[in-house]
């Protein structure tokens, strides 16, 4: 794998109200009533946060907040109970896992990675289901997948922007004066 030689820019802290804000805002998005088609494109938002903030903040968001959000999308969705969790609990530890890889990729490789991920919790949830008896679902199912990727950029994006505020360098101001 090359390295990359494009210079990365030094991100601030994230304070812990940001997270929480964006957490609110993707149980709101995975809780808006969507109609068929939408529905079967439609990402799990919580998910594509966990991801995000699990290979980023791994100190401050990790397992247990992927196993109670999951608990949470189960009692939401009305599904076999621990379904989403053990989903998320394992997206969730694979992000940690793999959060050195991603820092060092663009983002697009990042989104691949993403697909990856966020096929294994479709998966995990599908075969969930069928051992509980349920039929297979179909391929559409997957399509959400797909979609969450293809948002990966546009989520990267939006999750850094109070990060990216623009910090004075002390040297810089003393030099000026």
């Amino acid at each position: 794998m090359p390295i990359s030689m494009t210079p990365r820019q030094i991100l601030r802290p994230v304070s812990n109200g940001w997270i929480s804000l964006t957490f609110i805002i993707a149980f709101t998005l995975n809780f808006i009533p969507w109609n068929n088609k939408a529905l079967t494109i439609h990402p799990d938002f919580i998910l594509l946060l966990l991801i995000y903030w699990c290979s980023h903040q791994p100190r401050k968001i990790g397992l247990s907040f992927a196993f109670l959000f999951g608990l949470v999308m189960d009692i939401a969705d009305a599904n076999v109970f621990g379904q989403h969790a053990l989903a998320y609990v394992v997206v969730s530890f694979l992000s940690i896992q793999f959060s050195r890889r991603l820092s060092m990729q663009n983002v697009w490789q990042q989104a691949a990675h993403v697909f990856i991920l966020l096929l294994l919790a479709q998966v995990m949830m599908v075969l969930l289901r069928m051992v509980g008896g349920a039929s297979f679902i179909g391929l559409g199912y997957f399509v959400s997948s797909l979609a969450g990727a293809l948002l990966w950029p546009l989520c990267v994006s939006a999750l850094q922007l109070p990060q990216r505020r623009a910090v004075k360098d002390r040297y810089e101001s003393s030099s000026s004066t």
